[in-house]
């Protein structure tokens, strides 16, 4: 039976964005992993500035006879152009390898080759090539037609993100698939899984933000997907250490080559991987979630895996955006039948409180309200679940005091206003519509206390171990399910309520100054 899952965007106390993970400069480690050549270029005549110290494996030279040279001297004069106009065209995000081939000491070397300008220098990573059978593109094709397929027959966002994790492991060969959805404040829950029998189940699961801290979430837009082959690699430097063109370390944004934390080659141990590739889902150019893949062994997809699943997570990502827009606009269609109801009723009593609290329709259908109230003229008028006129008095001068600006909403009461804490188990979530908020006068709405029970992957507080001297770390080492109970809290409110709410106080404004003029 499917885990229930608590709601995405509900409001967790703690902030677990650890600041210390998230001010180590990732993109400045001048490291990279060993499964390609890394070559940094001057962009007057593409002479090699940098090396990876690695160019004995792959080109049988070492990084010092490479240093100086122009890299026309080992390639073809027709790749050579392509070459350039690779770099002179490139003005997009999109990162195509190609084919190169290197001529050294005699030899026809082939490479899959990706070119990566910058402002002051141009990257350029190498990796082996294994040509793939013709056939391979065809079933690459189909497959990515098949998924594409089955996720537009998806009812809802979480049936979408899981029919991609199933399909995704089928087709990538990957031990693990999750889809794992940002909550406001950048925890992570996996919302999908897809999995081998004998590893963990992680569906369900809330992820402290450390775990993928900020600079690591910025770098999903500049790199289409992380790849890890094994965890148990050597980093190979880059020589010189220092760009000798800008005096600084060279920056790997960009570089799928970039080699990463020790401390997350340890996390990867702890979860009882060895490889594992990530791709972002951006909706709204905003990161919204991860794919993540997870291996019990080595696993090095070629570059034509590595694009398909790419193009699948763009996929992924329209699919997801599109239905959460259709889910808005329904809400949207919903709410705007109820106003109109509610908005004639209020012209037809002889008080706009009866006709936002009595009736067919009311103010706590619009909002999903189990309590609604008016504060008005000296009087208070409630319905449903609400705490006492005293209190709801209290609570319309403490806003009239801290909160007169507009439309206010909380799902967390209690943290704005601790009065409230006697009476959260009715009035844990409010929206207050000002009426004349410079008198106390306001159209008051209650959602009650909502009890979740939290499930962390491992013990959130211990997401990170810090040894004595300050500065070295390490992962917490259990992802058992650790249970936080969040208290005083009300299903949060959506934008489109949010709206809806506006929309009916202008309503009753309109309403309030045609009955006295």
């Amino acid at each position: 039976m499917e885990k229930p899952i608590a709601p995405i965007n509900l409001s967790i106390d703690k902030n677990y964005d650890s600041e210390f993970c998230g001010s180590i400069p990732l993109h400045l480690i001048n490291l990279v992993q060993p499964h390609g050549v890394l070559l940094v270029l001057d962009k007057e005549g593409l002479r090699v500035l940098q090396t990876s110290a690695n160019t004995e494996d792959f080109l049988s030279v070492s990084p010092e006879a490479l240093l100086g040279q122009p890299l026309s001297g080992f390639l073809q004069p027709g790749q050579y152009s392509d070459v350039l106009d690779k770099i002179n065209a490139q003005d997009s995000q999109d990162k195509i390898p190609f084919m190169l081939n290197f001529s050294v000491q005699g030899k026809e070397l082939a490479f899959s080759a990706l070119v990566l300008p910058q402002q002051d220098y141009v990257l350029m990573e190498l990796e082996k090539n294994v040509p793939a059978p013709e056939e391979a593109f065809v079933r690459l094709y189909q497959h990515i037609k098949y998924i594409t397929t089955l996720m537009k027959q998806a009812g809802t966002c979480s049936e979408i993100a899981q029919r991609a994790a199933v399909e995704l492991k089928k087709f990538s060969g990957f031990d693990k698939v999750l889809v794992y959805q940002f909550d406001p404040q950048w925890n992570g829950i996996v919302i999908a899984q897809a999995k081998e029998e004998d590893m963990a189940d992680y569906l369900g699961l809330r992820f402290p933000a450390s775990d993928v801290p900020r600079q690591a979430r910025e770098l999903y837009f500049k790199t289409p997907y992380r790849l890890i082959p094994t965890r148990e690699y050597t980093p190979v430097r880059l020589t010189p250490i220092i760009n000798p063109l800008t005096q600084r370390f060279t920056d790997l944004s960009e570089s799928n080559l970039r080699s990463v934390a020790r401390v997350h080659l340890e996390y990867m141990a702890n979860m009882n991987i060895r490889a594992s590739m990530s791709l972002p889902i951006i909706i709204n150019n905003k990161l919204w979630g991860l794919i993540s893949c997870h291996h019990k062994t080595d696993k090095h997809p070629g570059y034509e895996m590595r694009s398909a699943m790419e193009l699948l997570s763009g996929i992924l990502s329209a699919q997801l955006e599109a239905r959460q827009r259709e889910e808005h606009m329904a809400l949207r269609v919903h709410l705007r039948s109820i106003h109109v109801k509610l908005v004639e009723q209020l012209y037809t009593t002889a008080h706009f409180a009866e006709g936002l609290l009595d009736g067919m329709s009311s103010i706590q259908e619009l909002l999903s309200l189990s309590g609604a109230a008016v504060v008005y003229e000296g009087n208070v008028w409630t319905s449903g679940s609400t705490p006492g006129s005293q209190e709801v008095k209290e609570l319309a001068s403490w806003l009239r005091r801290n909160k007169s600006g507009g439309l206010f909403a909380t799902d967390k009461l209690a943290q704005d206003y601790p009065h409230s804490k006697p009476y959260a188990e009715v009035a844990s979530g409010l929206v207050s519509l000002p009426i004349n908020a410079e008198q106390g006068e306001f159209i008051l709405g209650f959602r009650p206390e909502v009890i979740q029970s939290v499930a962390w992957g491992g013990n959130p507080g211990d997401a990170i171990r810090l040894e004595p001297d300050g500065k070295t770390y390490h992962p917490r080492n259990s992802f058992a399910t650790y249970q936080e109970t969040v208290r005083q809290t009300a299903l949060p409110w959506q934008l489109e309520e949010l709206e809806a709410a506006e929309t009916l106080r202008n309503a009753v404004l309109e309403k309030i100054l045609k009955e006295r003029y």
